[in-house]
């Protein structure tokens, strides 16, 4: 395994690059079309921190169990964005109902969106590359405080600042709460109905017979300021309450990385709307996911690769727990959630209107228990059998494989236009999945010698 200190340049770059590269085949994957917002952050966060064990080298604090965890606070901290894509163009459209707004308002809540879109996720990468020990504790106390202050955000200063910043997202959502017949205001319909983008959707359907957008984008709009503000708390916790800064600033230029990578990414909606001539094969939204993993994930990478190498420590968090408990622990967060979800959730999003939707389903859970099964008997439950960044090695071409796969040729009839390989995006997902493989081929040939 090629360790930190003895990088050369070219291998340095050429990791960023692939870095890059994967994030972008990632985020793009799981968007339109793809794995589902949530459910395709935890398929990103784990094939990316399998990268990272290979390209930088494995630690005694990686391991199958903090790999799942890692991955599963992706999860956590995503906020929606259905509305937000094209306020740089200066305006809001809700249903045909337009408000000019500055494009800076734009970029303010895209920055908001970016910025808290992976908190918990970019100090558990640090905190694998740090020398504090970890306890479960500080994951408990981290999720905590992001939800807490998202919740107290919520309920305060988030209103104040989008009336600051977008006042008319506000305007918006009054106006079709006084064509049902609401005359509360704002704020007090948002704490009746309290972080319910559901109700928001959909209180105007039976009288006017369509969703309300200007509800759902100011639900939204508080959502991703909350998230923003919360993860300033979960960065500010890991500094001075874990006292981890590693953890700490490896979230920051995270959370600054995906920041800056989703906002200037949405300049493909800029470019569309302002008319400019663009090929049949483009596809805003799906290059802007593209290319917001592709920012992010080189950013986030050449800052670990840059990274001093600190002392290689082991991890107690679990040593208080009986062995088989341990082995029991490690078993359902690596393989079960790991593994069997990432392997399940492509079939069953891809075939949700599907008529044959409960046999596709099972025939992914039998390939799924007989991948686990294999594994774990060659390798143990615990994968205790084999030294984990050989693990990494292998696992990361045929996670990158089989979601390829997935993406491209699963699927009901809905998914061929989002699929076709003329499209601009599809052309970069399948560059990108080929110089990973490649690149995955010669890091596996080194371990071998």
């Amino acid at each position: 395994m090629v360790k930190n200190n003895s990088q050369s340049k070219l291998y340095s770059t050429a990791v960023v690059i692939i870095g890059a590269l994967l994030m972008g085949f990632l985020w793009r994957v799981r968007g339109t079309h793809g794995w589902g917002s949530s459910w395709g952050l935890l398929n990103a966060g784990i094939v990316f921190v399998l990268f990272l064990a290979v390209a930088i080298g494995e630690r005694k604090k990686m391991n199958l169990a903090w790999t799942s965890l890692t991955a599963l606070s992706f999860m956590l901290t995503v906020p929606a964005w259905g509305t937000l894509l094209k306020q740089i163009t200066g305006v809001l459209d809700f249903d045909g109902t337009v408000y000019t707004i500055s494009p800076w308002s734009g970029v303010f809540m895209m920055l908001c969106l970016g910025f808290g879109l992976a908190s918990i996720f970019g100090v558990m990468l640090g905190r694998g590359y740090s020398d504090k020990q970890w306890k479960l504790w500080h994951v408990i106390v981290l999720v905590a405080v992001f939800y807490a202050v998202g919740y107290l955000a919520k309920a305060t200063v988030s209103h104040l600042i989008l009336q600051a910043v977008q006042p008319e997202a506000a305007e918006a959502l009054a106006a079709d709460l006084k064509l049902v017949g609401i005359e509360d205001s704002v704020y007090d319909v948002y704490m009746k109905h309290f972080d319910n983008d559901a109700w928001a959707k959909k209180f105007t359907q039976d009288a006017l017979g369509r969703i309300s957008v200007a509800g759902r984008n100011y639900f939204q709009s508080i959502m991703t300021i909350s998230s923003a503000i919360s993860a300033i708390a979960v960065l500010i916790t890991t500094r001075f309450v874990i006292k981890d800064k590693r953890a700490a600033l490896t979230g920051l230029v995270t959370c600054c990385a995906f920041s800056f990578a989703i906002t200037l990414a949405d300049l493909f909606f800029w470019f569309d709307a302002k008319g400019y001539a663009v090929p049949e094969t483009y596809a805003a939204w799906s290059l802007w996911e593209y290319f917001t993993g592709f920012i992010a994930g080189g950013i986030i990478t050449a800052f670990l690769v840059m990274m001093k190498k600190r002392d290689d420590i082991p991890e107690p968090a679990f040593a208080m727990l009986p062995e088989k408990v341990k082995t029991i622990f490690t078993f359902l967060l690596g393989y079960i959630g790991m593994i069997g979800i990432s392997v399940v959730r492509p079939v069953l999003e891809r075939f949700d209107n599907s008529d044959n939707m409960i046999i596709y389903t099972i025939i992914s859970v039998i390939a799924a228990i007989a991948i686990v099964a294999v594994i774990a008997k060659k390798y143990g439950c615990a994968l205790e059998k084999i030294p984990y960044g050989k693990f990494c090695a292998a696992a990361l071409p045929c996670f990158t494989v089989y979601v390829y796969i997935a993406y491209m040729f699963i699927g009901c009839a809905e998914y061929q236009n989002y699929t076709s390989i003329g499209m601009i995006h599809n052309i970069l997902v399948t560059a990108s999945a080929a110089l990973i493989i490649l690149w995955s081929a010669v890091q596996i040939k080194k371990i071998k010698k």
